[in-house]
């Protein structure tokens, strides 16, 4: 499948007579190749030219290609466990449509990718298990992940959490509550669990807006087409 991120890990770079030592995990090389690739997208799309920020991007595709990273080495860092930290994203949206046809709606899973742009596809397993698919904006990577709806409550709330092997792991809730209009006021509350290790909180801010910019659009594209509806 075409726009996939694939590292090919190297075990020493030659350069100027001296190997460069691998002291970046092989998760986190992955995610500093993807976050670069957004920064640089972010940089230079829409002439924004934010050549800083791009030279930034450059760093960081370069930590994950070579998987030598100089601050690390200057630190006497050598691999190490990634730590983990949390990327929340939370926002509400009201629906003018009522609260049982909002929630069956949402909760077939396997329309949503005709709805919202940045999912490209959803296989259901069964009534808890589901596979997905997602492109991030420029379609420069890909993300898969299988998910497991944890609580699911008719016409109320759904739950689910990913598991298995996935880049970025998440969590969250949609709410659904009758605003009293004859409308829903829904409730997105999401947590993504990224392997970022050292360069957790750059990353974190640079990935915080763009995950939380391309739900919203697709949050937003969900309430036009069940207004539609």
């Amino acid at each position: 499948m075409e726009n996939q991120l694939h590292v090919t890990p190297h075990k020493h770079l030659q350069t100027t007579g001296k190997d460069l030592e691998i002291n970046v995990s092989k998760t986190e090389r992955v995610v500093s190749i993807l976050s670069g690739s957004l920064m640089l997208y972010n940089s230079l799309a829409k002439n924004k030219k934010n050549y800083p920020r791009a030279l930034l991007s450059a760093y960081m595709i370069y930590r994950g290609a070579t998987g030598y990273c100089p601050g690390y080495k200057l630190a006497g860092k050598t691999l190490e466990p990634p730590k983990v930290s949390n990327i929340n994203i939370r926002f509400f949206v009201t629906v003018n449509k009522p609260v049982y046809f909002v929630y069956q709606n949402w909760r077939n899973l396997e329309n949503l990718p005709s709805i919202m742009k940045h999912l490209e596809n959803v296989a259901v397993v069964n009534d808890e298990i589901s596979e997905w698919v997602a492109n991030f904006p420029g379609k420069i990577a890909q993300l898969k992940w299988k998910s497991a709806i944890t609580k699911d409550v008719e016409n109320r709330e759904i739950h689910w959490r990913s598991f298995g092997e996935a880049l970025i792991h998440n969590v969250g809730k949609v709410e659904f509550h009758d605003n009293g209009n004859f409308g829903t006021k829904m409730e997105v509350m999401i947590s993504y669990r990224a392997p970022l290790a050292e360069t957790g909180e750059m990353i974190g801010k640079v990935l915080n807006p763009i995950l939380a910019n391309m739900i919203e659009q697709d949050v937003n594209r969900f309430k036009e087409f069940v207004e539609n509806s």
